[in-house]
């Protein structure tokens, strides 16, 4: 091939390779706002992936959040229904002790002395033998708990006393329906008597003697404080049944306010039961 072509060639060739880079270099280059080829093509292909991963993980984000604000909520509410609960045992313990206290002040001092040492527990077990000789609340010495401390229920009626073995976080209940339970009370018409337990869920009220004449069914039980354990004044039940069978005593049953099925929160007052309900029933 003569010379003159293939330098004519070359030349084509080169011009050629100049406009191929030129036209690629305009693709690439941006004009003003306008995105170039390439990269429509980039975010055609990744911004439907780009959308899913958003919206997955805005998903994700939410259900996070709500399971925490569903878990600060149910906090609340705990918080909330042992507020009441306290609550509910200052009102009891406040319509005893106002007949005692005077002034306003002491009135207000006294309420706080309660709140403080009234400690909400969860039942945690039940005495294997029998449902309804004891059961086991989640506090222990390390909450305070100590021998010989009342246990109310929800509504300020009485349920038992802290019995050994107590341990750090853990304390054993003797219940009112148990059968070595005695417990120094009154009818509401100042008949005196000890309750005991038959490990059935009632009780019976001892020691009333046959020719006892001021006693009915429906009338209210409640402690006497004679037996230095229990203080005076504190709700135990009703008499539901009355017998003549035996010829020096009666024979009367009483059914306790507590509700064993609904028994799963309790209060321990831990301040020395003598001075919140040491009265004059």
């Amino acid at each position: 091939m003569p010379l003159f072509l293939k330098e004519k060639k070359s030349l084509i060739v080169l011009i050629t390779l100049i406009f191929i880079q030129l036209v690629l270099v305009s693709l690439q280059a941006p004009l003003g706002q306008r995105q170039n080829y390439f990269e429509k093509a980039i975010f055609a292909i990744f911004s439907p992936l780009q959308h899913v991963t958003v919206s997955f993980t805005r998903k994700i984000a939410n259900l996070w959040k709500n399971y925490f604000h569903l878990q600060n909520v149910q906090g609340q509410n705990q918080k909330l229904r042992e507020e009441i609960f306290i609550l509910q045992q200052e009102n009891n313990i406040l319509l005893n002790t106002l007949r005692r206290f005077r002034g306003e002040k002491e009135i207000q001092d006294n309420l706080l002395v309660i709140r403080e040492n009234i400690l909400v527990a969860h039942v945690i077990g039940l005495d294997a033998s029998n449902f309804y000789k004891s059961l086991v609340i989640d506090k222990g010495s390390l909450d305070g708990l100590k021998k010989n401390m009342v246990v109310l229920d929800g509504k300020g009626h009485l349920v038992g006393r802290t019995i050994e073995p107590i341990s750090l976080k853990e304390a054993t209940v003797q219940l009112i329906t148990d059968t070595e339970s005695g417990i120094s009370v009154f009818t509401q018409k100042r008949v005196m008597g000890v309750l005991k337990g038959d490990a059935r869920g009632r009780c019976s009220l001892d020691y009333i003697l046959a020719t006892t004449r001021d006693i009915s069914m429906g009338e209210e039980v409640v402690t006497s404080g004679f037996d230095g354990i229990y203080p005076s004044g504190i709700k135990v039940g009703k008499i539901i049944s009355i017998t003549e069978s035996d010829p020096l005593f009666k024979g009367v049953k009483v059914q306790p306010y507590f509700d064993f099925r609904q028994l799963y929160q309790v209060a321990v007052v831990k301040i020395d039961p003598k001075d919140l309900f040491d009265l004059n029933y």
